[in-house]
């Protein structure tokens, strides 16, 4: 490709990621008034924003740096490294990564920049590149464990997963992963095409995790409310395993907790989570989640969504309504979801089973 070209290309890219950063950071700091998942993105997306300013003014308005100007705006770029960290941390626990964990995580880091800037030794560079992939790839292994870890949470706790799943995220995983391959290679052979891949790269995904993260919402800030949480989760999980004990000859249990979904139809409340049917029942959720997991071997989500495919099969069977109306009477949040669950539980489509009972008729 054409010299030109491709520095022009190269300066495109850096502009494209840019602008990127501008905009996600803007609508991240809008968001991030309401939940706490989200200013948490704002203050990722700023320090981003940020090292992109300083890169901007060394290599297009002055660079102070000399010759180390590659060298020290990539240690810069690795700190985001332990930084994604603590943001992949906060998306899947209702608080902060603890402080001593954040410094045994970030510290190095920023050890080894101070270091690089004041004695301007290479091999501490290289070592650094070296150790950033070795934790990126940690990373990604912890990630992937702490996104089933919060999906199986989701599943005991709520009946509907819509702006709360972080299933999007296996696709930012995967992207970070050949973000790493690209950024390696950009470190080890650097030209202008290397460089405009790594920025366009670092576009898309940030852009899909502002746009992810703008409509998900705080889950785990939803259902605890505050950081003690977690404690009180172990405690009342203690407590539900005596309750278990005890309610184990409880026979009226079962039929009081069927009971209350027949009578009250909670699960019409599309939004319905595991905390409004413990205060219908005047017990605590950890309990009904245990109870759910060992007595009726399913769980939350799914037994609530049961009951929806149930009010759906008897107003599909009754009345002439159509498809998207029949969603929303039995509970549904989206027509995907009672399509889903529908074809999950009955074996065909809402569609298929309408049409078998018009024939029997």
């Amino acid at each position: 490709m054409d010299a030109e070209l491709s520095t022009r290309l190269n300066d495109f890219s850096c502009g494209l990621f840019f602008m990127f950063q501008i905009v996600g950071t803007f609508a991240l700091y809008i968001k991030g008034r309401q939940h706490r998942l989200q200013r948490s993105a704002f203050f990722f997306m700023l320090y981003l924003l940020a090292i992109s300013v300083f890169e901007f003014y060394v290599f297009f308005i002055h660079n102070f740096l000399g010759e180390n100007m590659r060298s020290i705006t990539d240690l810069l770029q690795v700190t985001v490294v332990p930084l994604a960290l603590f943001f992949l941390y906060r998306l899947t626990h209702n608080h902060y990564m603890p402080l001593g964990m954040a410094v045994v995580n970030g510290g190095p880091y920023l050890l080894t920049f101070a270091a690089y800037v004041f004695t301007l030794q290479y091999w501490i560079y290289e070592w650094t590149m070296d150790v950033a992939l070795i934790h990126s790839v940690l990373i990604i292994g912890y990630g992937f464990f702490a996104v089933r870890q919060f999906n199986r949470q989701l599943s005991s706790n709520f009946s509907s997963e819509e702006h709360l799943s972080l299933h999007w995220l296996w696709l930012f995983l995967f992207l970070y992963i050949l973000l790493g391959v690209v950024w390696f290679i950009a470190t080890k052979i650097y030209s202008p095409i290397t460089a405009s891949v790594y920025n366009v790269l670092c576009s898309i995904i940030l852009g899909l995790l502002c746009y992810f993260v703008y409509r998900q919402e705080d889950m785990l800030e939803m259902l605890h409310g505050e950081p003690a949480a977690e404690e009180r989760d172990v405690q009342e999980h203690d407590e539900a395993e005596v309750e278990e004990e005890k309610a184990m000859a409880d026979f009226h249990f079962s039929d009081r907790f069927e009971e209350i979904f027949r009578k009250q139809k909670l699960y019409l409340n599309p939004t319905l989570n595991i905390n409004d049917v413990a205060r219908a029942m005047g017990t605590n959720r950890t309990y009904i989640s245990v109870f759910l997991n060992r007595r009726l071997n399913t769980t939350f989500y799914d037994y609530v969504n049961r009951w929806r495919v149930e009010k759906a099969e008897e107003l599909l069977s009754s009345t002439e309504l159509p498809l998207a109306d029949i969603a929303l009477q039995s509970g549904f949040n989206s027509m995907s979801s009672f399509h889903r669950h529908f074809q999950r539980v009955m074996g065909m489509t809402a569609t298929e089973y309408r049409k078998s009972k018009e024939v029997k008729r």
